[in-house]
């Protein structure tokens, strides 16, 4: 487990301010500059399948994903995202971007 931790760790201190490129959700949150694409709320229960929505569109680069209530069965508010202004990390969203 502290062989991952200091893993981690280095990985964060090499890409501050970035998440993960197709790796699990960070607890993040990303603003865009102008473009956030349309997306189908009632269907996303997880960051994962926010994270599938973005790879589908090929518009999307970026994903915010932020539950609604602690029921796993709630949906959850998904974003799909054109471009990243910025990442802050957030204890109440997951985002991640994906690679074109």
């Amino acid at each position: 487990m502290q062989q991952f931790l200091s893993l981690a760790a280095a990985l964060l201190l090499g890409l501050p301010g970035s998440a993960t490129a197709q790796g699990a959700p960070e607890h993040c949150w990303q603003s865009a500059v102008s473009l956030i694409l349309s997306n189908d709320n009632e269907t996303h229960l997880a960051p994962d399948t926010c994270r599938s929505a973005c790879e589908a569109e090929a518009a999307c680069i970026a994903w915010n994903f932020r539950p609604h209530s602690f029921d796993a069965e709630s949906p959850g508010h998904c974003q799909l995202l054109g471009d990243v202004h910025r990442s802050e990390p957030s204890d109440r969203a997951f985002c991640g971007q994906v690679t074109r």
